[in-house]
């Protein structure tokens, strides 16, 4: 089954774009327990959402998106409404999955789970999986082994059900050719502009408009409550910069700790799979013994040299039929008990007996050995330097956090003393807004709250030793405050009156531009100066996306050369001539069919999920906090 989950990991991204918020290979709360109290932002069934794990989701999608815009973003842009009801959106449709799986029973089986990790890049060393590498990279997310692997059932179980969803859309063949036609028409069009530029100086404003938009858009001329601060960041990372370690300290750890760097031995084999249930009855295991041995004595009196073939036709293990069997190297407890059992038990090439796992029957060959092994201090030597400066950082920056917030709170007055005490600078900030969207480490919900307490504005403390994440401590101390305030019409009249008269000198344009369309329609000559004419098609980026809409919702069957025009985006007016019109033949084989049609199932599959989470949503009472998520994001 895992083995499908895989080969149609495309389309479960897709179906998994909508929910927002990406399954985070780390750093996923629970889905099911119940988070927050009476601040909770959203409460699904009979769990909650509550404000930390709204703000961690939030971070990561904004973490995703100036990625995705190499850092070269406004870090305002990604803490709109807009954005913060999607992020919460998103945790609803994670946790209604999380429930149904729940109720549906969605189980992931051991051996599922152990291929997953073990096809994991992060924890393999010499591409073959880690067990200590595994160990070190949970470590440095501060995750445990259980957490991580009931985080990671969760989301295999979700694919599942996303997987499943997806591959019950199917999109017809015809309807794949009809808009396969359509992406590929052509219409050969020329253009031309009525400026509403040119028009604007023909626009008057009088005093009464500009009151009656100031007053109809005050919202828009809000300037929201902001601070300038002093503050001060305690960083891990300095900590771990003035960390040294010496070869003393390196030999000593790799003696203390000689299984940490121990290779165990490891087996390669290949195998035939009968499957088998557990609660098979006796004559389904007489029939599924009857057929193992059989294969059993195909292979033994060939010497197993046929086994590749073998596998290939009577194996029931789609993950490794295709490929003769093989399953490659693996530790004894990689697999389950009785087939490591008795892989271990074999020389290399031998034959097993027929084995009976919770999956079935096995005839089994083992293929190659890798005695066990200690690595050298050599090979290792960079992982123990790091993990011991990790070590003794962590340890200096748990007493010096401790340290620091103790001062930063007994003397409240001034940021020098805690400056002073850990060798740190005291910075400064530029204005930082009430309602976010600062640079870090001003993005922290928790700070910004912080810094506009009563505590900061009126009796100008220290903000308390706030943790903003990746191991930094952030107090700080307001030196100056400006009052959330409506600008004055008389500030921001220049601006009002440049609005209004782009509206206006854009209604004239467009009105200039359907009579203009009106008298070529009529054969009437016009002062008009078109461009030279190009192939456009639906996909085309050279023409406004309101202009191309208006362009192909013009019937095909117009005389031509046919007339028409759109506002643009731009406030101009575009008046555009269709002189040809192409729609090419599409032959059978043609392999832009089937991908047509698998972007339409796509879509019809996104159409399906959103259907049944509104089910979902049926199912299970979902309220949102809009009050709270205003709070907890401002």
């Amino acid at each position: 089954m895992f083995d499908a989950i895989r080969s149609n990991r495309r389309i479960v991204q897709v179906i998994l774009g909508l929910i927002v918020v990406t399954f985070a290979f780390f750093g996923v709360e629970s889905y099911l327990g119940s988070i927050g109290n009476d601040s909770s932002l959203a409460t699904v069934g009979d769990t909650k959402i509550g404000p930390a794990e709204f703000e961690n989701a939030l971070r990561r999608q904004q973490d995703q998106i100036r990625a995705q815009f190499g850092g070269e973003i406004d870090i305002a842009q990604l803490n709109t409404p807009e954005i913060r009801r999607a992020v919460l959106d998103g945790l609803v449709n994670q946790r209604l999955l999380a429930l149904y799986a729940a109720d549906s029973r969605l189980a992931v089986s051991a051996d599922q789970l152990r291929q997953v990790i073990g096809s994991i890049d992060e924890f393999k060393q010499d591409g073959q999986f880690s067990r200590s590498r595994y160990e070190q990279v949970l470590r440095s997310q501060n995750l445990s082994e259980a957490a991580f692997e009931a985080q990671l059932r969760r989301d295999v179980a979700f694919q599942q059900l996303t997987t499943a969803l997806g591959n019950s859309a199917i999109a017809a063949r015809k309807t794949a050719r009809r808009l396969l036609a359509l992406q590929l028409e052509e219409r050969t069009v020329a253009t031309a502009r009525v400026s509403a530029e040119e028009l604007a100086g023909e626009v008057t404003v009088e005093d009464e408009q500009v009151q009656a938009y100031y007053q109809a858009n005050q919202q828009r001329f809000r300037l929201p409550a902001r601070v300038k601060v002093d503050y001060l960041v305690l960083d891990r990372e300095k900590f771990i910069e003035r960390i040294q370690v010496d070869d003393a300290q390196v030999s000593s750890w790799y003696q203390e700790h000689p299984d940490r760097y121990r290779r165990e031995e490891e087996r390669s084999a290949r195998h035939v799979l009968i499957e088998l249930g557990a609660d098979a009855s006796d004559d389904e295991v007489a029939e599924a013994t009857a057929r193992a041995e059989k294969i059993l004595a195909e292979l033994r009196a060939a010497g197993g040299e046929n086994f590749t073939e073998v596998a290939a036709r009577e194996s029931e293990d789609p993950g490794s039929a295709g490929n003769g069997g093989d399953l490659g190297f693996f530790t004894r407890d990689a697999m389950v008990a009785p087939f490591s059992d008795a892989v271990f038990a074999l020389d290399d090439g031998a034959i097993s007996d027929v084995v009976r796992s919770d999956f079935g029957l096995h005839v089994i060959q083992v293929t190659g050995i890798r005695p066990e092994q200690v690595r050298p201090l050599d090979e290792v030597r960079e992982s123990i330097v790091a993990e011991l400066r990790q070590d003794q950082a962590a340890r200096e920056f748990a007493h010096a956090a401790e340290t620091y917030a103790n001062v930063v709170y007994e003397q409240p007055d001034s940021l020098a003393p805690a400056a002073e005490e850990f060798g740190l600078e005291v910075q400064s900030s530029d204005w930082i807004a009430r309602e976010g969207g600062s640079a870090t480490p001003f993005d922290n919900v928790r700070l910004v709250n912080a810094l506009f307490s009563a505590d900061s504005l009126e009796r100008k403390l220290n903000t308390e030793a706030v943790d903003v994440g990746n191991g930094r401590l952030v107090s700080a101390r307001v030196t100056a405050y400006e009052p959330e305030k409506i600008e004055g019409v008389d500030e921001v009249r220049e601006e009002i009156v440049a609005e209004l008269k782009l509206e206006g000198a854009s209604k004239a344009a467009e009105q200039r531009g359907h009579e203009l369309i009106a008298k070529l329609r009529a054969g009437e000559e016009v002062e008009l100066a078109f461009g030279e004419a190009a192939k456009i098609t639906r996909g085309s980026n050279e023409l406004d996306g309101l202009v191309l809409r208006e362009l192909f919702s013009m019937p095909a069957s117009s005389a031509l050369p046919a007339y028409g025009g759109a506002a643009a985006s731009d406030k101009d007016f575009v008046v555009f001539r269709v002189e040809a019109l192409s729609t090419p033949e599409i032959p059978d084989d043609d392999p832009r069919l089937e991908a047509v049609r698998s972007q339409y199932e796509r879509i019809l599959a996104e159409r399906d999920l959103q259907a049944f989470l509104a089910e979902l949503k049926r199912k299970y009472k979902v309220e949102v906090n809009l009050a709270a998520l205003q709070s907890v994001a401002s």
